[in-house]
Formats: C-alpha cells, structure tokens, sequence
C-alpha cells in the first residue's frame, strides 16, 4: 500500500533482502503508505486489482459493507462483524524472479511483510472467525494445502477473479468456498469499471499478450482492450483525487488495438488513447509494458505518444518495462513463441539494440528483464547476450537491464546463484556494471522528487551509492566463491568476444 514515491522502480526495492536495508529506511524512504484513514484504516488509494474486486462486489454488496484497508491497520478495521478478509499479492512468498535474484536465500520485503501481516490475521481470525481469501499476480504461490493452512488461508484464488468475485464471497460467507479456484474472465464486459483511486494512477488499458512465450502466466489470458471513453472515465476518477498524471498497465501496450496477425501495432489506436487521456487533464500518459519489437515496427508511434506528452520540450523521461529474455537465436525458437513479430526470432537481437535506441532518442527509459539459466541454456547461447550488453555500452544505452534467474511453476528446474557457469556469471556482471552506470547518471533526476527535502535528498545519495558498491562487492564474493577465488575481471575476459548482428530488410 505504497505510492513508491511516484516512481515504479522502487518497487523493486521490496524484491530485495529484509536484513540488508533496515526497516524504516524502506518504509520511510522509498516506500511511504498511500493516504490511510487511521481510524478506520481505509486506503484511500489502493492496487487497480482490489478495487475490481471491490467494484465486482459493490453488485452484490452495500457500500458500507465493503472497505479496503491498508494492512498496516488492520487491528482497526476487523471486528466481531467481518465475514471475509481478501488480500491482494503480489509475490507472498518470495518466489518470482526478480525476489528470487535480488534476495538469494534471504527473506525479502515482500515476503516478510506478508509474514507480518498474515500473522496478525491469524490471532483476528482466531478471535473472529472470519473466512481468508487470496488473489492476485503472486497466488499461484500459496496454492498448495500446507502453505495455505500455515498462512491461515482458507481460498486461494488463481487468475481473473472479476467475474466470479461477488458469487465466491456469498459462497465464503455460506461456508461452500472451493479451497482453490482457477478463473479467465470470458467477457470484456464483464470487467468491472473501478470506483475508487488507484496506486500512482494506474489503470487497466489491456489484459493479455498473445506473443506465446512459454515461461509467461500473462500467455494464457486472451488479449482484451478496454475502451476509451471507459478509461477516461477511470482516469479521471485518480485526476479528480489529485494525481496529475495517468499510467497504464498492459501486458503489452503496443499491442493496443491491434487486429492483425503480424503484431504490427495500431497507430491510430495508441496514439487516440494517448490524446484522449492528455485531453481530460493529465500532465502526462505513461504505460508499464511495451515489447521491442513493436517499437522497431513503428518508430513514428514512439516519437509521437512522447510529443503528445511532451517529452523533448520538457526534458521529461518515463520509464516503461520490456523483456529481452535472451537474444540466443536457439532459445528465442524454442521459449519466446512470436514475441519477435512483425520480426522474425532470427532478427530478435538486432530488434532489441534498434529498439532501445529508438526509445532513448524519444525519452524513454527502458527497464528490461532477460532470463539467466534456461534449463536448456549453453554458454554459446549466454555469448550472445553478453554481446548485446557490450553493444549497449558501446552507443551509450540509457536504461536498465535486470537479470533475472529462471523461475518455473513447477518449481523444479529453477535456477540458482550457486549453479552459474563462466558464461552466466559474466552476464550478470555485465547487467549490473551497465546498471550502476545508468543509475550514477541519473542520481540528479531521481533526487528532483519534489517529496524529498534537503536532508533527504544527501541521504538517499549515500543510500544509493552504498546500494551500488554493496551489490558489486557481492558479486565479486560470488565470483570467488563459484570459481575458486578468481576475481570477476579473470571471467570476463574469456568471453568478451563478439559476434556480429546484421539489420533486416524489413518494410511495413
């Protein structure tokens, strides 16, 4: 129940370890709680997911009967009347891979603030006897007997709950909930409009992707676009609570619209909703998810939803998150279904340096993920990676790179620090050298957040230079500790070779 400050990148902040940072400096600092009525504990922000859950409910349920709290109350808004506790998560139990990389063996904010809370609604629940309800990103976690026992759980709830909300909740009040359920919402129309503000103005633009990639949940949602006049109306519901701004969340933004079976984007769609939001107030549109791929297919798109937002004249950057994955054209075939097109898999690693250039000359900052450890990975296929993070230093690449360790559902083949070759441990060096780069850079924009004060703003210099140096000098213990005591430098030296990337012939 944070804003982070107006920036989405500390969210990645509650991906990293509990012990490292002390508590206070993340809640303080980087993570702040939304606007909270602290008598009743009401949020009066909250994550666009609960509140269609709320919307799904005020269908079936009075407006006094429903409140959405921010967990740091909850003592205050759980009584002797509360019949269902619904919680949202993200990543419970530190399990995705950002958490799973940034906190290797260590407990993560994130799972550590929901140990707290669930701990807290295991007395009230022992005292009440209320029923417990999980949803959201990070439920597929919890989906398992002895996890929900443990966490006092009593239905787990996998995928889109907004169609089957309203009749789940009577079923929980009468005691015929399922223990675990797995839902898709069939019908746009059946996704209810928000009615309340959101977390840094967020809505839901899209649902779905349709690029086929086999290691993504997303893949298995049919892609729906929501209309304009309706996201307008949400929109300014959050303009109308004082956000001056509106983000929008996608699976895949350029895929906005799009009616085509080459992925090519809808120009006239994006850049309509892009006008269409400017035009009832906001200071400016941003959006969570774009591809590569889509903005190499039409560069003009790029350039003009950033002088709709009027990026170059104000200087403004927004960032935006895209995955790169891997740029091995062996693994591109086998994991990455069509996330290429209109391109094809073997023009991938070109697509992607094209297209981080064409976002920096329009002022985006690009966050990209690629995947460390494919259970099929050869250290030939690392080396092309390693060549795209070289070629990225080389035209001065501004954004960042998070590598990621490969995560399965199954939780079988899942990667770890300790299993990195020579070719894998060189890559996450050269993400992180390209990282602490970028974020040397940009430490003056970030300490223009008009919420810090003067002696905020020297310490979270010192924080984020302390940040910096304490994640290469883990690396380099890492480096020790895999390669018996050779230093970082000896590794990467073998495999700084290059390979060359050539430019389709590619036309609209």
């Amino acid at each position: 129940m944070t804003n982070y400050r107006g920036n989405f990148l500390y969210g990645f902040i509650a991906c990293g370890p509990y012990e490292v940072l002390p508590e206070w400096v993340f809640d303080k600092v980087f993570c702040p709680p939304v606007e909270t009525d602290p008598i009743t504990g009401e949020a009066k922000v909250a994550q666009v997911g609960l509140r269609r859950v709320e919307s799904a409910l005020l269908q079936g349920y009075k407006r006094d009967e429903i409140i959405t709290v921010n967990p740091d109350y909850i003592e205050k808004s759980i009584g002797s009347d509360t019949k269902i506790v619904g919680i949202n998560v993200m990543d419970p139990l530190g399990m995705a891979p950002v958490t799973t990389t940034m906190s290797p063996e260590k407990l993560s904010y994130v799972a550590m603030k929901f140990k707290k809370m669930c701990a807290d609604i295991i007395q009230l629940k022992k005292k009440y006897h209320f029923k417990v309800v999980v949803g959201g990103n990070g439920a597929w976690e919890l989906a398992k007997s002895d996890r929900m026992r443990i966490h006092g759980i009593d239905t787990v709830v996998v995928g889109e709950a907004d169609e089957l909300a309203l009749d789940l909740f009577n079923d929980l009040e009468k005691g015929d909930a399922p223990e675990l359920m797995h839902c898709f919402v069939r019908n746009i129309q059946n996704i209810p409009e928000i009615t309340s503000p959101t977390v840094n103005s967020l809505i839901e633009a899209m649902r779905g992707c349709g690029r086929g990639c086999d290691f993504c949940d997303v893949n298995k949602r049919s892609k729906k676009d929501l209309p304009l006049d309706r996201l307008q109306r949400e929109a300014k519901i959050n303009l109308d609570y004082g956000f001056d701004s509106v983000w929008l969340h996608s699976d895949e933004m350029l895929l906005y619209g799009c009616d085509n079976r080459d992925f090519y984007p809808n120009y006239d769609a994006i850049t309509t909703l892009w006008q269409g939001l400017k035009d009832i107030g906001a200071n400016f549109v941003g959006t969570t998810h774009m591809t590569f791929s889509g903005v190499v297919a039409d560069p003009k798109l790029i350039h003009d939803i950033s002088e709709i937002n009027d990026m170059r004249t104000s200087g403004r950057w927004l960032s935006t998150n895209l995955g790169i994955e891997t740029v091995s054209p062996s693994l591109i075939k086998k994991h990455l279904g069509v996330k290429a097109k209109p391109f094809s898999t073997d023009e991938w690693g070109w697509v992607v340096r094209e297209g981080a250039k064409i976002l920096n000359k329009n002022h985006w900052f690009p966050a990209a993920t690629i995947i460390i450890g494919w259970p099929d990975e050869t250290p030939d296929d690392v080396q092309y990676t390693i060549d795209m993070m070289s070629d990225f230093r080389a035209f001065d690449f501004r954004g960042l790179v998070a590598p990621l360790l490969y995560q399965d559902f199954s939780e079988k083949n899942s990667m770890h620090f300790g299993n990195l070759n020579e070719a894998q441990f060189t890559l996450f060096w050269k993400c992180w050298e390209n990282n602490l780069r970028v974020i040397n850079d940009i430490i003056p924009i970030i300490l223009r957040n008009k919420t810090y004060g003067p002696p905020m703003k020297i310490f979270m210099y010192g924080i984020l230079k302390v940040g910096t140096w304490a994640i290469m000098r883990y690396l380099r213990g890492l480096c020790k500790d895999l390669f018996n005591g050779r230093m970082p430098e000896d590794i990467i030296e073998k495999w700084a070779r290059s390979r060359s990337v050539t430019a389709p012939a590619y036309t609209k």
